[in-house]
């Protein structure tokens, strides 16, 4: 069998059953994905937000393949479904590579798999989606962060203006910012001392497919070793916006990032239509859009965020999924409640990278403060405490990760409608010298102390 590539889905997308937006969501995706899930016996299990049976992600992943082949993906700007058979997405399946190469020279590096129980790192990526104040914030925390010996990859942040000119979507100041903060970045990782370390996310200035083509022209910074994002829409969505994106980065031979953030309370359903919603669309990573590798983020509704139990159980269940059964790397990122030097910070970030790390995600992100919001409202130190809990999340098979999960969620569950909003990285980091102030270090003192008590074996 022939595996079909990038224009015979464009073709599809042009040809496919007509339907409105509306009327895929109700009459298809909805109805089936509720068959689907009582068909496959996909159960949310409150008490296991870390799940240790093998037989429920196979499961979940049947399931994940099942809804693809009776649902198809919507095409937002055709109105028309691109369809696939079970062949094809398992042709898909078994062509994907499994792995991919990111960085220039000594900081040049394989984004493999993992599966649950692994005791082997993850790839770490330092950095968020974020937005600075000014270029001088970025680029201080930037440097710090490129400086964490473990890091492997590095994201940067839009900033807010640039000489006080805001950045709006469309605009020139739009394209000008972003190439501006390529710069910045590369600047940064020299400085550090790490200048082939790679790019993830490309571009988070970038609003559009034209300004994302525009600024990774060559000269301004960026390389084929880098890593962009195109995104699937939830749910089962594309638009062209991102198959624009694709088309440029697939003739560049550049790494494709698929993001994809399925939404538990919305068309997706509960935490069990969610997990099958969530491995469909790295199945779609796979037809659509061609992705080297994966950026899952899914959210619950009601808070905003990913720290919640039924979240961390979709979550937990469907990277087992992928891990066991789809051959593409998988960062499961997270928005937690709560912001920077609070003590809940840290518990809603433990608790997640405890489910993804040890059910197998290939990459590992550092949890976004503040639910990802909040102008100048991350710091390095949450980098560095992510990457500890990383590393000792490789320790600890998932029995025991479910144990300190559900403690970690009797310190901090009752306050997800409430959650502090913590400092800015100025109000708790000596800006000039990029240090954490004392009571920051304290304060993350303190935790490392709490948790390693509690039995996460950080040395």
């Amino acid at each position: 069998m022939t595996m079909i590539d990038f224009l015979d889905v464009y073709e599809r997308a042009s040809k496919g059953p007509v339907m409105s937006e509306k009327e895929f969501s109700m009459k298809v995706f909805f109805p089936v994905l509720k068959e689907v899930v009582s068909a496959y016996e996909i159960r949310y299990d409150s008490k296991n937000p870390v799940p240790s049976e093998d037989d429920g992600p196979d499961s979940l992943f049947r399931a994940a393949v099942d809804l693809v082949s009776r649902v198809g993906v919507y095409c937002i700007d055709t109105n028309r479904i691109i369809q696939f058979t079970q062949e094809e997405i398992l042709e898909a399946v078994k062509a994907a590579p499994g792995r991919c190469f990111l960085g220039e020279g000594k900081d040049a590096g394989v984004y493999g798999m993992r599966r649950p129980e692994d005791s082997r790192h993850p790839w770490f990526t330092v950095g968020w989606g974020w937005i600075s104040t000014t270029e001088e914030m970025a680029t201080n925390q930037m440097e710090a962060l490129a400086s964490i010996p473990e890091a492997r990859a590095i994201k940067f942040p839009g900033v807010k203006s640039i000489r006080g000119v805001p950045i709006a979507a469309g605009s020139p100041m739009e394209i000008y910012a972003s190439i501006r903060m390529i710069r910045i970045a590369r600047e940064a990782t020299r400085r550090a001392g790490r200048p082939g370390m790679p790019i993830m996310s490309c571009l988070t200035t970038a609003a559009r497919a034209a300004t994302t083509i525009a600024a990774s022209a060559a000269q301004f910074g960026l390389r084929p070793t880098d890593s962009w994002l195109a995104a699937i829409l939830p749910e089962m969505r594309v638009d062209f916006e991102a198959m624009n994106k694709v088309a440029y980065l697939l003739n560049w031979g550049a790494n494709i990032g698929v993001e994809s953030a399925s939404i538990l309370g919305g068309w997706a359903g509960g935490p069990a239509g969610t997990a099958v919603a969530s491995t469909a669309n790295i199945l779609v990573g796979l037809l659509v859009h061609r992705g080297n590798l994966h950026l899952a983020l899914p959210q619950d509704s009601r808070h905003g965020c990913t720290s919640t139990r039924s979240l961390l159980w979709t979550v937990s269940s469907a990277c087992q999924a992928a891990s066991r059964n789809i051959p593409t790397p998988v960062n499961w990122a997270a928005y937690v409640a709560a912001g920077p030097n609070t003590k809940m910070y840290f518990y809603e970030a433990a608790a997640y990278l405890l489910c993804t790390v040890t059910s197998g995600s290939a990459g590992m992100g550092i949890p976004h403060p503040a639910k990802g919001v909040k102008v100048d409202g991350s710091t390095p130190m949450e980098a560095r405490f992510g990457i500890e809990v990383g590393k000792a999340a490789c320790k600890l098979n998932r029995e025991k990760a479910n144990e300190l999960v559900i403690r970690l969620l009797e310190k901090y569950e009752s306050d997800l409608t409430h959650p502090p909003e913590g400092d800015r990285y100025q109000d708790c980091y000596d800006v000039e010298k990029g240090k954490p102030g004392e009571a920051y270090l304290r304060l993350y003192n303190d935790v490392l102390e709490e948790l390693a008590k509690m039995g996460i074996p950080f040395a």
